[in-house]
């Protein structure tokens, strides 16, 4: 006995110590090749299932093993919970059809052997016998039997029998496949009570049958202590189901104001956890089906397997595994698919193949969980770290209950109420990890938008002077001409231009359209519009300003900031410029005839070789109907 303990935990540290090892590498990608990350995945998914194969080797074969330790247990008043390994014996029924008088044959007691740890049956339907000897050494006692399961099939306790071999009490018979008012003490567990009136030395037989695989920790209990820890128990249920139902209530309103599927996975994973854990507490039992005993056996069997699949649909969207992790998505898709075949199976009679994909998924589902969220990580998804933590904490919860369970740790009832804390715990925690992947989405969102306003302004922007451009220039336009509205254009053309060009280079030529398009803006209001059609053209679309005496003045500023010298490497440079003013809608009803009519009071301007302004509506009738194209 004393070297499982050193053996698991041996396991444990070398599975921690190498996925430090690992971990420390995710955070350095340079350093880790693809090959070598699934090496590592592949080791530690070994090495996981390693420690849990030993631990199932070590619990599921003590009936064999025989202990040569004590013979009987002393009750004492006031006893919390004594273990009855290593003082019941057991002995498997191999033709299913022995009686309790059968059994209490001389030739047959000797067939029974005392396993030193908890005994696991491994799916075995066969009867298991238990022989229990008790000893009381005051009188007028009420004790109790509890078995840990709600599972069992069928348990049926006889005796006490007192050494004249008389019964004290008749058979009591329970399971998961009777009502529940079978039950004694009205408890989710089953327990078996029985009182003593004389001091003395007294057997106990149970025969136990169940179709799932169980694990028979016995524990002889005093009556009032045991009720007293059933109160409090009961209150810790009632806190995990309040947290389990404020969860799920909280989602379902997440789920009808975003509508996205995540939330709708989260309920399935809630749910199915709530009625998995109210399974294994026996309160389905009680409380949903007390009179249909078959359909809580299998919301026994079914829950778990619900469940899982709620938590791959959960992972696969919350992690975004075809994003981040597609090969682990594949995996999980691969993995659902056979729960899913499991049900069907189940459903048709074989539990075996339901429970044996149920033990395997939640190990599987846990590894590849943890490797999408590892990957998600890795590629920043900062929510994947709460899912991480999440896994953790259910994870120690079933570990710690399945060696209480196995006989290494000392088994107590408040290790009952480990698995419903961690699942607790576990759900809670992703519901704080929704919240997050809503901050990141946002946040995401909104980079997003901005991008999208960032490309649509590159769009509509010139590169060169950061007025608009053509494109951006309609956009406005588009939104301001409207039928009732007054507004007007101009159109600019700079004179002298290409000399500057020619003699200093494009590179001053540049900065020259770039300060032009400064000074433009300086002149204008900011609802106005300054853009560059292309080469030396430039519009202002003043918007709302129709007057014609203060359109002149603006035309007037315009030319005259444009005409202001600018140094360039300690040379003046200078232009002219023509300008043409059109009115919306006097001299167009639309941006391109307003653009021809400017044309066509620009190109006067220059016919005449002035370097001022002209209004369209001030040509002469012949000259106002040439054609120019822009």
């Amino acid at each position: 006995m004393p070297c499982r303990p050193r053996v698991c935990s041996g396991l444990l540290y070398t599975c921690c110590m190498l996925l430090r090892d690992w971990l420390s590498s995710v955070w350095e990608p340079r350093r880790l090749s693809v090959a070598q990350w699934w090496a590592g995945g592949a080791v530690l998914l070994f090495m996981l299932a390693l420690l849990a194969l030993v631990l199932f080797q070590a619990g599921g074969r003590q009936a064999v093993r025989s202990h040569g330790g004590a013979t009987e247990l002393t009750l004492r008043a006031g006893a919390e919970g004594l273990p009855l390994a290593g003082v019941m014996g057991v002995w498997i029924d191999t033709t299913g059809h022995l009686s309790v008088d059968d059994v209490r044959a001389p030739a047959n007691q000797a067939r029974f052997e005392v396993p030193v740890s908890p005994v696991a049956t491994n799916m075995n339907t066969q009867p298991y016998w238990f022989r229990i000897p008790v000893r009381q050494v005051g009188h007028e006692g009420d004790w109790l039997i509890s078995v840990p399961s709600v599972a069992a099939s069928e348990l049926a306790f006889y005796g006490p029998y007192d050494d004249s071999g008389q019964a004290l009490s008749p058979p009591v018979v329970m399971g998961i496949t009777h009502p529940y008012s079978a039950r004694p003490l009205g408890a989710e567990r089953m327990v078996y009570r029985f009182h003593l009136a004389q001091p003395g030395d007294y057997v106990i037989y149970l025969r136990a049958v169940s179709r799932l695989g169980q694990v028979y920790a016995l524990t002889a209990w005093d009556t009032g202590e045991y009720m007293a820890g059933v109160q409090t128990k009961r209150l810790f249920d009632g806190l995990s189901y309040g947290i389990l139902l404020g969860m799920l209530a909280y989602n379902l309103v997440l789920l009808v104001l975003f509508r996205d599927r995540v939330y709708a996975y989260y309920l399935l994973n809630c749910a199915s956890a709530l009625l998995t854990i109210a399974s294994f507490n026996g309160h389905v039992a009680r409380y949903l089906w007390p009179d249909q005993p078959s359909w809580a056996e299998w919301a026994y069997v079914l829950a778990p397997a619900a469940w899982i699949v709620g938590a791959i649909l959960f992972a696969r969207r919350f992690l975004d595994l075809s994003r981040y992790a597609p090969l682990v998505d594949r995996l999980s898709q691969g993995l659902m698919g056979l729960m899913l075949l499991s049900v069907v199976l189940g459903l048709m009679g074989h539990w075996r193949w339901l429970v044996s994909a149920t033990e395997i998924g939640s190990m599987v589902g846990a590894v590849t969980g943890l490797t999408g969220a590892l990957l998600g990580l890795r590629h920043g998804y900062r929510p994947a770290g709460l899912y991480i933590l999440g896994l953790i904490v259910v994870f120690v919860a079933a570990f710690l209950l399945v060696l209480s369970n196995w006989g290494v740790l000392h088994w107590t009832a408040m290790h009952l109420n480990v698995l419903q804390l961690g699942v607790a715990a576990e759900l809670l925690v992703f519901s704080v990890a929704l919240g997050t992947r809503i901050r990141v989405l946002r946040r995401a969102q909104s980079e997003l938008h901005a991008r999208a306003e960032h490309l649509a302004i590159v769009a509509e922007t010139d590169t060169l002077t950061g007025a608009a451009n053509r494109a951006g220039l309609a956009q406005v336009a588009q939104r301001l001409l409207q039928p009732g509205q007054r507004h007007a254009l101009l159109l600019l053309d700079l004179d002298n231009f290409k000399p500057i060009n020619d003699r200093f280079g494009h590179e001053a030529g540049d900065q020259m359209l770039q300060e032009v398009a400064r000074r433009l803006r300086e002149q204008v209001r900011p609802a106005d519009v300054v853009a560059r059609l292309g080469g030396d053209e430039f519009v202002i679309l003043l918007t709302g300003l129709h007057d014609r005496q203060r359109l002149g003045q603006v035309a007037h500023r315009v030319l005259q900031s444009v005409r202001a010298p600018m140094s360039w490497k300690g040379h003046p440079l200078s232009v002219g410029a023509s300008l043409g003013l059109a009115r919306f809608p006097d001299d167009g009803a639309n941006l391109p005839s307003l653009l021809r009519a400017a044309d066509r009071a620009m190109y006067h301007v220059k016919q005449d070789g002035q370097t001022g302004f002209a209004f369209h509506e001030d040509l002469p009738d012949a000259f106002a109907s040439v054609p120019r194209g822009l």
